[in-house]
């Protein structure tokens, strides 16, 4: 049984076995278990992943509207696996102009160097939902190289309605007095209410 324990209290987040494993597997020889204790161990490793399993966490977000198109600026915090968190900062700006437009993204990672891609795209034909356009992709990197790329791509056109969408309810919740995270927790459970 104590075997089936201590293979058992693996399920406990890395972080918790880190901190107490040693501690819990001598807490386990001291003790004679019944098959109630075992399935006790198991179920409290679980009920605390589950508990310990976070989503990442908007520290802000920004949106504004230009001509002919919008920015957006991003703050989010990534759990990672030893407990720590990593900041991701973002910058999106699009424009659009009529017949073309030019996407423009800014990220960095934690410490990682940032990194810049703008797209330049020419709208093509509509067949359905989707629209067939030529784009042209730099990445500017951080050690001053760029990588080019030349690209036909399908543009679904229902991400438009879909973001303006979600920016309306961003707006909405800022003026409601609501955080980012909030907001973002708020659009969460309402799109799981949709069928």
């Amino acid at each position: 049984m104590k075997r089936l324990a201590r293979l058992l209290a693996r399920l406990y987040p890395r972080q918790w076995r880190a901190r107490y494993g040693q501690e819990f597997d001598a807490l386990l020889e001291d003790v004679n278990l019944t098959w109630r204790d075992v399935f006790g161990v198991a179920l409290s490793a679980l009920e605390m992943r589950m508990k310990t399993t976070t989503a990442p966490r908007i520290v802000d977000l920004a949106s504004r509207d230009i001509p002919h198109g919008y920015e957006l600026e991003t703050v989010v915090e990534y759990p990672r696996d030893d407990g720590s968190k990593m900041l991701v900062r973002g910058f999106l700006r699009e424009v659009d102009l009529g017949d073309s437009y030019v996407t423009l993204t800014h990220s960095a990672r934690g410490s990682e160097p940032a990194q810049t891609i703008l797209v330049c795209g020419k709208k093509g034909q509509v067949a359905g939902d989707f629209r067939t356009d030529e784009t042209e992709m730099l990445v500017l990197r951080a050690d001053g190289t760029v990588q080019r790329t030349e690209q036909t791509v399908k543009t679904w056109l229902k991400y438009d309605a879909i973001r303006d969408r979600l920016r309306e309810k961003y707006h909405s919740g800022m003026k409601a007095g609501f955080s980012p995270d909030e907001i973002h927790q708020q659009i969460q459970a309402a799109n799981s209410l949709e069928p």
